[in-house]
């Protein structure tokens, strides 16, 4: 077991000192209300602790810069395409526009083009943890294991009175007869990053209190995270507030999701950070787990930490007037040579000139998301975030909103949505976010559309959208125009 660990670490980390080398990673902050930054997408090598792999990057950084903005901020993003294939940005729980240059996922930059962002800001954005990634249908399992992907912080209006720590996670998946017998034999196939590293080490004093943020920022794969001797409080999920903490050993974080924690440092010692089930070693020295960092609690206790700031917390749609109800059901072949496997929403695979689901603005909708098979399937929609009501025919306690949510294996969850901010007028997506899934078929379109609009208003936004597709040279038959 002691050959094993050694050899995994001197593979990682390259030597011990470098794996306690502080982490940096590049910040771009707004400045008077406007937050202006280029992102150059381009391939090159992958470097995590020793290894060394194809992949992608912004700005030849694999953790990706992370961006600081306030509600109410303009986000100019510059997003130029140096890959071999298209790619584009989606903005990951922020609450805005989907039309136009804002937050679309429909729109593609092609190779050697660029492309103006410009993503407003709702003033009543949660502030918390989101992020920013490729998603261009087909290939987004692809270009985000390869590290197309990006923190972004919105910022509270008052300063933290505790340390903050970020933790962004990803991983490249190879497969087991990949050549590399360091990667297949010691590392299972999987190479795991925390800020683009192998590990991370923290210092803390004992009784401090820092907040420490998870973005999983994985194509397909949900972590189970656990610090020895130590319980994690929950505070924040997908960006916004809970409504009250709660308090867990793992933290179960699916893919796309974000979870921030209070993290309270017991007595002096070395305590390791796993990332459970995750296979190590070879032979007799095969383990369940993974340590991915540690934390070292030393000198004089520290008085108790001041509270975090409560935020006033969002509608409980429990008791909400729902004016809809839908079913979403989840659904796949079964895997063989003969066929690629194919994935499904209410039995059709994604086709982005067709129109899926049509909301009215001004309503609530409760949605049943059923999962009609024994795999993964994470259920996301994009522009709002929803309430869970039920798992599995069980009520759910109100704890607030979220973005992203595990459909249990042959079991279903209901959410609540409130369909009523006019930024998200127009036409987006919803999907599953295990991105293997979600490019072979199950993701699905939907517009939110104004149910009384006048005549000339009508027209004029059709015609607006018309042009502005035209414009950048989008084949109508890929808008969902055609039939205008």
């Amino acid at each position: 077991m002691r050959v094993a660990l050694l050899v995994l670490a001197v593979l990682l980390c390259g030597s011990a000192s470098r794996a306690q080398a502080p982490v940096a990673m590049s910040d771009i902050f707004s400045a008077n209300g406007v937050l202006s930054a280029t992102l150059t997408a381009a391939e090159g090598k992958i470097h995590v602790g020793a290894l060394e792999r194809d992949g992608a990057t912004y700005n030849g950084d694999y953790v990706g810069p992370v961006l600081h903005l306030h509600p109410g901020d303009l986000m100019r993003i510059r997003l130029i395409n140096h890959l071999s294939q298209p790619t584009n940005l989606h903005f990951h729980g922020i609450r805005t526009s989907p039309l136009g240059n804002g937050d679309n996922a429909h729109l593609v930059v092609q190779p050697g083009q660029a492309f103006d962002y410009e993503v407003r800001i709702s003033p009543a954005q949660p502030e918390g943890l989101f992020w920013y990634h490729a998603h261009v249908h087909g290939i987004s399992e692809h270009q985000i294991m390869g590290g197309l992907s990006g923190t972004i912080v919105v910022e509270p209006s008052t300063r933290l009175p505790i340390a903050q720590r970020l933790f962004v996670l990803k991983d490249m998946v190879f497969d087991d007869d990949s050549g590399n017998r360091e990667i297949d034999d010691v590392l299972h196939g999987i190479v795991q990053s925390v800020n683009g590293q192998p590990t991370v080490n923290e210092a803390m004093r004992s009784g401090e209190t820092q907040l420490w943020r998870f973005s999983n920022q994985s194509a397909n794969r949900a972590l189970h995270i656990a610090l020895d001797a130590h319980r994690f409080r929950i505070v924040a999920e997908d960006g916004a507030s809970t409504i009250a903490e709660r308090s867990t050993d793992v933290l179960d974080i699916q893919p796309a999701a974000r979870v921030d924690v209070l993290v309270d440092a017991g007595a002096a010692g070395h305590y390791a950070l796993r990332a459970k089930g995750v296979m190590t070693g070879t032979g007799a020295a095969l383990l369940p787990d993974r340590i991915i960092g540690a934390l070292d609690v030393a000198g004089d206790p520290q008085p108790p930490s001041a509270a975090l700031p409560s935020t006033p917390p969002p509608p409980d749609l429990r008791t909400a007037r729902i004016d809809a109800k839908r079913e979403i059901v989840f659904s796949q072949t079964v895997e063989s040579k003969q066929a690629p496997q194919r994935f499904f929403i209410n039995g059709k695979v994604f086709d982005a000139a067709r129109i899926d689901t049509r909301v009215p603005l001004g309503t609530i909708e409760e949605w049943t998301i059923r999962n009609d098979s024994d795999d993964l399937h994470v259920f996301h929609i994009h522009q709002i975030g929803f309430q869970v009501v039920e798992i599995d025919g069980k009520p759910v306690p109100f704890t607030g909103y979220i973005d992203t949510v595990r459909v249990p294996e042959r079991g279903q969850v209901k959410l609540r949505m409130a369909f009523t901010d006019p930024r998200i007028l127009g036409r987006f997506v919803y999907h599953c976010h295990v991105l293997k899934h979600e490019d072979a078929g199950m993701m699905a379109n939907i517009e939110v559309f104004d149910p009384a609009p006048s005549a000339l208003s009508t027209r004029l936004n059709r015609l607006y959208q018309h042009v502005w597709w035209w414009w950048h040279g989008v084949p109508w038959s890929l808008c969902g125009l055609a039939d205008a």
